[in-house]
């Protein structure tokens, strides 16, 4: 049996996605998989890591592989910890309030958070929304002290704090509270993404609402830890890019408006890559 850990809550946004593809490979490899969740971003991305390089032990990673050990105190896990496997998903931040907030536009917003303290929230303070947020704030010449952060462990506590009023934005992908979009009772303003989405096509971009081209992309990837044998790997990726190329998982995929961006073994090594030299040159900026 293959163990895939996930470092986040049950029922999450990456848990949710962790799922559905541990689904689609396990029935193109003929092997079960089980999903355990190791909540907590080090604890489970060091869960990961640290495991047999057997190919019984995979993992899905996200972004903040890039982030966190630019922050001296929190890991010195990178991507090299691992061995990379395969980039299913990749999201877009939205900047979202609630439905009785008194922005209707990002302009508006932006307008407020220039003259005041906003308080924001959706990940840990070393995590990919926070940091879609202080980019935009850094990319529109507004003073990123003016936003204070609550760290949670997922974009829907974010949302959940932003409901209980204890927080006025969460800079979180839409597809993680889409019923509260639909039912009215959060607004999205834009998205960070550089098309409009299609389960949203009325919430405009970045771009589109105030002429600024900023887009934030947060990727979830598969992977094993470093020194995986190279044949499986090589059976490994054989079946990823079936799962890639099956008609089923992208339909599941449309349904749950989870957006795809698919990047497979040296090409996401890559990818993470150019993402943690980015990390790196905007944290070492503040």
């Amino acid at each position: 049996m293959i163990q895939l850990i996930v470092p986040y809550v049950e029922h999450g946004g990456t848990d949710k996605r962790s799922r559905l593809l541990a689904a689609a490979l396990a029935r193109v490899l003929g092997e079960p998989i089980e999903v355990i969740n190791r909540t907590g971003a080090v604890a489970g991305h060091t869960a990961i890591a640290s495991a047999a390089p057997d190919g019984n032990t995979l993992g899905m990673i996200t972004g903040e592989i890039g982030m966190m050990h630019w922050h001296a105190a929190v890991t010195p896990l990178t991507w090299r910890d691992y061995t990379a496997l395969a980039v299913p998903y990749v999201e877009a931040a939205a900047i979202i309030v609630r439905a009785d907030s008194p922005w209707q536009t990002l302009d508006a917003f932006l307008a407020a958070i220039r003259a005041d303290m906003v308080r924001g929230s959706g990940s840990p303070d070393f995590g990919v929304w926070k940091f879609a947020l202080d980019g935009l704030l850094e990319r529109t010449g507004i003073d990123r002290n003016h936003l204070q952060w609550v760290p949670t462990i997922s974009g829907e506590e974010g949302i959940a704090r932003m409901l209980a009023g204890e927080v006025a934005v969460a800079p979180v992908p839409m597809v993680e509270a889409p019923e509260l979009i639909f039912s009215g009772q959060i607004r999205p303003l834009a998205t960070m993404a550089p098309v409009r989405h299609p389960l949203f096509p009325d919430v405009p971009t970045v771009q589109e609402a105030i002429g600024v081209d900023w887009s934030v992309a947060h990727w979830r990837g598969l992977v094993a830890p470093a020194g995986l044998a190279p044949a499986r790997r090589a059976q490994l990726l054989d079946a990823l890019m079936q799962v890639r190329d099956d008609p089923a998982f992208t339909a599941a995929c449309a349904k749950a408006g989870y957006s795809l961006g698919w990047r497979l073994g040296d090409d996401f090594e890559r990818y993470m890559d150019e993402d943690d030299q980015m990390f790196g040159r905007l944290i070492d900026a503040r």
